[in-house]
């Protein structure tokens, strides 16, 4: 392993919590709330190019900012992961978490909104992970299965081997498909397991090398949205996906963007480290049916054509809203968990799991 490997990973052992990463935590769940307040919103389906050609270039222009937000999380883990020992209470807490959610907006929608009960809600409800009502969820523990081996993989392997990789994987499995408007390796668009986990020696990656000036990578997150921006307008072809090269590339410089962040106020610190945290909370609750139908569905439809001012106004807030909203109700289940001591009996599991696996010698 090279001096430069040595070097990031006792850097990295060295800090406690990556505030700029924590603060692109939050930017990136405000982007969803974006993209979802403009899609299930009832924005898209009101305006056009021929009806509101102002209203219509700005939403799009809003989606091609906030795409890459779902590779930006799996790169953050990749991030942050690549050179932890990886413990089982991580993803066992963010199961409690969201089999919690699961559950109780499943009550909640058998005593106020029982008209849209799906079919076997609260199996569902209990398997979560399983039956693939979160995609993202489904897809994340998929990965989590893998984030020994593939830790190894970002560790050991060098980053001359890696960058070549990198750079087939981003030509074979983006550009190329992006281009030619095809969809191979089943990637599924990136709603996949094998994706994720692509993003994630992609972020692991980005932790080892030296961080490229913050402009440089400012000027290319530009570059890409208005790129992806100009091809969607002029319908050269359906870019705006999370296998994209754009989008990738979106991603992969505000990550090395924030990355470069320091945060020395304390109290600042630590608000944006609480609120990162709650992140995860956000979407679950959001993204729930009985969120969604509730509250999500049409929350924008009167907006759409209006002023695009005031329609980039009222998006803006009502994103706020329901980050701001879900965010207050995380904090009372972080509350709870806390009450009923989840994190220290999960570190117990974790002594037992170590205790037991430490006893398996080799041959």
């Amino acid at each position: 392993m090279t001096e430069t490997v040595d070097t990031g990973v006792q850097n990295a052992l060295k800090t406690d919590r990556n505030s700029g990463i924590d603060l692109l935590k939050i930017v990136a769940m405000m982007f969803i709330c974006i993209l979802h307040v403009c899609n299930f919103g009832g924005i898209t389906q009101h305006i056009s190019l021929q009806t509101y050609p102002d209203n219509h270039r700005m939403v799009i222009f809003l989606k091609c900012l906030t795409y890459c937000a779902v590779d930006i999380y799996a790169m953050i883990s990749g991030y942050l992961g690549y050179n932890k020992k990886f413990k089982l209470s991580r993803p066992v807490m963010i199961w409690l978490e969201l089999v919690f959610y699961t559950l109780t907006c499943t009550l909640l929608i058998t005593l106020f909104s029982p008209d849209i009960l799906p079919e076997n809600a609260w199996f569902k409800s209990a398997l979560p992970v399983m039956n693939g009502e979160y995609w993202y969820m489904t897809a994340y523990f998929g990965m989590v299965v893998l984030m020994p081996f593939l830790n190894v993989i970002i560790q050991k392997t060098s980053l001359k081997t890696m960058s070549f990789v990198l750079l087939g994987v981003f030509v074979f499995y983006c550009t190329v498909p992006a281009v030619m408007n095809v969809s191979v390796f089943n990637l599924g668009s990136g709603y996949s397991t094998i994706w994720l986990c692509i993003m994630y020696i992609t972020g692991g990656y980005f932790a080892r090398i030296r961080k490229p000036h913050p402009l440089i990578t400012s000027a290319v997150f530009a570059a890409s949205v208005i790129l992806t921006w100009i091809i969607e307008l002029n319908g050269y072809g359906d870019i705006r996906k999370y296998t994209s090269p754009t989008m990738v590339l979106a991603a992969a410089s505000l990550l090395l963007t924030f990355s470069r962040i320091k945060i020395n106020v304390k109290w600042i610190k630590n608000a944006v480290s609480f609120v990162a945290q709650s992140t995860l909370g956000i979407y679950i609750i959001h993204v729930h049916l009985f969120f969604w139908e509730n509250f999500l569905k049409n929350c924008a439809e009167k907006y759409a054509k209006e002023n695009v001012f005031f329609l980039l106004l009222m998006i803006i807030l009502l994103a706020s809203a329901i980050f701001l909203v879900c965010l207050a109700v995380d904090a009372l289940r972080r509350g709870l968990f806390w009450l009923l001591h989840f994190k220290p009996l999960l570190q117990k599991l974790d002594k037992l799991l170590e205790k037991a696996f430490s006893r398996i010698k080799p041959e």
